[in-house]
């Protein structure tokens, strides 16, 4: 039975979207570099500059690669032999660089350049989280790893059930394999009561030691990995200059609108004249100060 290979290429309308983008990138580009001149390239932003004259140079050839063979494809009916002209399809590889691309845009969206950020600055805090869990893991491995295989090879010792047998060689049997099983117990990759089964059957110490694993690394150890890497995303938003200008800049202009909404309701409600008696009559309201004092304002002030 032979096997039937796909046409790899693009539908049409894919196609004319794919050219679309091809030239609307290159007239931005040409724009861009019409307006600022030398400065496109020796400006601070010379480094996404370039991101962005590689990807239109890779759309374009992208674009030349797909018609060559097109236009090959149709005048020869055999392609066999310009296959190699598929090699020119490897350049679609560069499409992820378009996605690169778009963080440019979306450095300028509060959230989710708040989101990025947060993220990056936590990667320090997870180097050393992991660390921190491979070497409770590890400790904790060495233990069991001994324990179930000194049982198992000890000739003078019951021979375990066969379940507990299978899982005794497929969690315990090496030093890796008992990392492996100990990081999946307590991270949702596996039920750690089939991990703690062959311990059940050697001796309960080793059950209690198991269970203490499971409390002190997933109570204490993983709540405390998760405080930090809050407490760094925390401050790592505090920090952020620009979204702290957003933030306070969003803040004074929603505060505006409330005491430009705060002063029409004291004044009149036709002509919108605020008399200083009809000031002193709502500025002493609860309410009134109540407000001000939420923006840190007396009502004196």
């Amino acid at each position: 039975m032979g096997i039937t290979y796909f046409d790899e290429g693009l539908p049409v309308s894919m196609s004319v979207v794919q050219y679309v983008y091809a030239a609307w990138f290159l007239l931005e580009l040409l724009l861009r570099i019409r307006a600022d001149g030398r400065n496109f390239i020796f400006s601070p932003d010379w480094s996404w500059n370039l991101l962005d004259i590689f990807v239109v140079i890779t759309s374009l050839w992208e674009v030349a690669a797909e018609l060559v063979y097109t236009i090959l494809q149709n005048d020869i009916g055999d392609v066999a032999g310009m296959s190699s002209l598929k090699a020119f399809r490897i350049i679609r590889v560069t499409r992820v660089v378009k996605v690169v691309r778009l963080m440019r845009v979306f450095r300028f969206v509060m959230a989710f350049r708040t989101l990025i950020t947060s993220i990056a600055d936590t990667l320090k805090s997870l180097f050393w989280a992991l660390m921190l869990l491979a070497v409770i893991v590890y400790v904790f491995a060495v233990l069991f790893t001994q324990a179930v295989n000194d049982y198992v090879l000890d000739p003078d010792n019951p021979t375990l059930p066969d379940r507990e047998l299978e899982a005794s060689e497929r969690y315990y049997r090496s030093l890796y394999h008992t990392m492996l099983s100990l990081f999946m117990g307590v991270s949702g990759g596996i039920n750690w009561s089939e991990v703690m089964a062959p311990l059940l059957e050697i001796s309960p110490i080793w059950v209690f030691m198991f269970l203490f694993y499971i409390c002190f690394t997933y109570f204490a150890v993983l709540n405390v990995v998760t405080g930090v890497f809050c407490q760094t995303a925390i401050e790592s938003a505090q920090n952020d200059h620009t979204a702290v200008v957003h933030s306070i800049l969003k803040n004074k202009q929603a505060h505006v609108e409330k005491i430009r909404a705060l002063f029409n309701s004291i004044g009149d409600d036709q002509t919108g004249i605020i008399t200083f008696a009809m000031f002193e009559e709502k500025i002493n309201s609860p309410a009134v100060k109540a407000y001000f004092e939420v923006l840190g304002l007396d009502v004196w002030d």
